[in-house]
């Protein structure tokens, strides 16, 4: 992860280093304080997943431009998809000017002109994300630009409660193939929302059985890459996609399987996948706490009842 603050620069100088951090870390762009000659503290936190960067941004009042200048200066071929955590603002590409409040997300093109403008302290998460693993996705590209997305309910909402996950979570925490899985997953609920009845005009109302099980989906994603985690359950994931423990457990009502069960049914099949390896080396009690299980003893039994044979055993089986 690399990290950016003003907090160690005097005070007329913080919006001018500021400029740098914006141009280095995400564009070239022109960022333009709403007061100036004042003090400017902001801070950006940016690491990688996969393809896509994930930035947290706490800044002040300001207008950030991007035209034609800075886009012959630096082109890029990706877009930023841009979740407000705090404060509120507008952002303009083209013809279409949307107001940003917490919670909802707009996608930007980087490859064209475009204008954000932050009217007090703010917050938000910035995925830089590839064109082409959005874009192709979606029907019509031009449309989501500069739309309001996201929300109290819908698909919107989930690809919001994901982003909020990963920048939580960590994007170091996850293993190369789980960072690509996420980002793909977050690109399809994106492409998702966009296309729900009033994407852009508000932010409809029930939860329908579709976005239970974008829930799912996602949710499901989340735990393949933090399998080894003691933090997977119920209460503790409503937290990170900012749902009740009652929704969680509803949007698996519909599943084979309950939270629990598939999240037990993963990890056993590691675990069989680990014992199973010549090249694997490593005591059974240790591949058991890798993939999760805390109790060895209790472990040893529940394999015993799923496998037909001990862990041991079944690792000799396997490697003959």
């Amino acid at each position: 992860m690399k990290s950016w603050s003003t907090e160690a620069v005097p005070g007329p100088e913080q919006f001018d280093y500021w400029r740098e951090v914006v141009c280095e870390a995400f564009a070239a762009l022109d960022p333009r304080p709403l007061e100036p000659g004042v003090n400017f503290s902001s801070r950006a936190d940016l690491s990688e997943m996969g393809a896509v960067n994930v930035a947290r941004i706490r800044s002040g009042a300001q207008t950030v431009v991007r035209g034609f200048a800075q886009i012959r200066h630096d082109p890029q071929d990706r877009l930023f998809v841009n979740l407000q955590l705090t404060g509120h603002g507008f952002v303009r590409q083209g013809h279409r000017e949307a107001r940003v409040m917490p919670g909802s997300f707009t996608v930007v093109d980087i490859a064209r002109p475009y204008t954000l403008h932050f009217e007090g302290r703010f917050e938000l998460l910035s995925f830089r994300v590839p064109r082409h693993l959005l874009l192709p996705r979606v029907s019509d590209p031009n449309g989501l630009m500069a739309r309001p997305l996201g929300g109290p309910s819908g698909t919107g909402f989930v690809a919001a409660s994901l982003m909020r996950s990963l920048a939580e979570a960590g994007t170091d925490s996850f293993a190369t193939q789980a960072a690509e899985r996420m980002s793909v997953q977050l690109c399809e609920l994106i492409s998702d929302a966009a296309r729900e009845p009033g994407a852009g005009r508000d932010f409809g109302a029930e939860p329908s059985q579709a976005n239970r099980q974008a829930l799912v989906r996602v949710v499901k994603a989340y735990i393949l890459g933090a399998l080894g985690s003691h933090d997977l359950g119920a209460e503790a994931l409503a937290r990170r996609f900012n749902v009740s423990p009652r929704y969680l457990h509803k949007a698996f009502a519909q599943e084979p399987s309950s939270l629990a069960a598939w999240i037990r049914e993963q990890r056993f099949e590691r675990c069989a996948s680990d014992l199973g390896n010549p090249q694997d080396r490593r005591p059974v009690s240790a591949i058991a706490s890798r993939w999760g299980f805390q109790d060895i003893p209790n472990f040893t039994k529940s394999f015993g009842m799923r496998y037909g044979c001990s862990p041991s055993e079944y690792r000799r089986l396997r490697r003959q």
